[in-house]
């Protein structure tokens, strides 16, 4: 199955990537063997480059079959995986196909991390500074939720903030059994260190940031 976007929004797409300042990397894992939806992030990731300014978008291909470092490196469990990075790594990751809503964030995502640009307030930026351990956000998501992009952002943009941070869109339908470890009854659904913190729904930032700190002060 292939990915169908219409004429208008990749005219809306090329128009936003002309903002675009620098270079983005995205690095997509794939799993031709067993990943069922593989081949349709792979395409997304290729229309946005298309869509984008010449070379504005890098996408780098990593096939599990091929066993490259880099799954290690990056302690990739799950396919298909994408990490954006921009002139320094950060760990900005969507597991499973960026569909629907989601595909939004991506955009998103990638226009932020080209700028260099962190949309929180001054106030949340520094506390998010502060943390100094490895912190594991993840937020679980489907392609028809309208309210599953705000959560995935503020995850995407602590990960920007501070590299100690891996924010991470999870696809909840696409990995059942994970949804099932932390009781994913609705979406979004973000958890924090394995559920040292988890709560439901889009919380604003200032909330949000108050849980990350709640999360950090219990690691």
């Amino acid at each position: 199955m292939s990915v169908d976007v219409d004429d208008n929004i990749k005219r809306q797409v090329r128009e936003i990537f002309q903002h675009m300042e620098n270079q983005v990397t995205a690095k997509l894992f794939v799993d031709k063997e067993k990943c069922l939806t593989c081949a349709q992030t792979k395409e997304i990731m290729e229309l946005l480059a298309e869509l984008a300014p010449e070379n504005m978008i890098k996408v780098e291909l990593f096939n599990k079959e091929e066993n490259p470092p880099e799954i290690q490196k990056y302690k990739i469990e799950r396919f298909p995986t994408i990490i954006l990075h921009g002139k320094e790594e950060r760990n900005v990751v969507f597991t499973g196909i960026p569909s629907g809503y989601e595909f939004g964030s991506l955009v998103e995502d990638i226009l932020d991390i080209s700028a260099g640009k962190i949309t929180l307030k001054k106030e949340n930026i520094e506390k998010i500074q502060k943390i100094d351990k490895p912190m594991k956000i993840q937020v679980f998501v489907t392609p028809t939720c309208p309210y599953c992009p705000a959560a995935v952002r503020l995850a995407h943009k602590a990960a920007m903030v501070n590299p100690n941070i891996y924010g991470e869109m999870v696809e909840a339908t696409e990995f059942p059994l994970l949804s099932q470890k932390y009781f994913v009854m609705g979406v979004p659904k973000t958890v924090i260190n394995q559920g040292d913190v988890q709560f439901e729904g889009s919380f604003p930032e200032d909330n949000f940031v108050e849980k990350l700190m709640e999360a950090y002060e219990k690691s």
